[in-house]
């Protein structure tokens, strides 16, 4: 019996989102990861880095309590200022996701979020796996815009960083029809 998560397993795709979003980090410099602005961007890469960890940190503290609140962010962390202890953060995270058991990915989870500065917090019912997914998403968002950044400040990212599935297979499907 194999014990081999299958590729389509949202644990998967994390954990890979993860090791996208390090590999992306570890080519900058510390100054470039912790202070560089390129036109059009109001956080530097770092900002962005410990953003999408937090989402992973609250996916994994809410199954653990039944409740995910992705709006309650600590910023100005070492994770986002010390690009070593960013690229520790994103090998830890990549393997926690990867240990989150079959039996949670089908639990039930709570999701809290805002939806306006105005109002309080809404309750979501969700699924792990759905909440999984969510966070694969947003770390290739964030991806992608960091991809934008470095690459205008001369860093050379993977150019599959930061693409979606659909559109890594969409291309893939138009580039053997011709």
């Amino acid at each position: 019996m194999s014990t081999e998560i299958p590729a389509s397993d949202p644990r998967v795709a994390l954990a890979a989102s993860l090791d996208a979003l390090a590999t992306l980090a570890a080519k900058a410099d510390q100054t470039q990861y912790a202070q560089g602005l390129a036109f059009g961007f109001h956080s530097p890469l770092g900002a962005h880095f410990r953003h999408s960890i937090d989402h992973v940190d609250a996916l994994l503290n809410g199954i653990a309590t039944g409740e995910i609140c992705y709006d309650r962010r600590e910023r100005g962390t070492a994770i986002e200022h010390d690009r070593a202890a960013g690229l520790a953060a994103a090998a830890d995270r990549a393997a926690l996701v990867r240990a989150i058991s079959d039996s949670a990915l089908s639990s039930p989870v709570t999701v809290l979020a805002m939806t306006s500065p105005q109002a309080p917090e809404t309750r979501f019912t969700s699924t792990v796996a759905r909440e999984v997914l969510y966070v694969f998403h947003h770390t290739v968002h964030h991806t992608a815009l960091m991809s934008a950044q470095a690459t205008n400040m001369g860093v050379q990212p993977d150019p599959k960083a930061g693409r979606a599935p659909a559109t890594l297979a969409n291309d893939a499907s138009h580039a053997q029809a011709r």
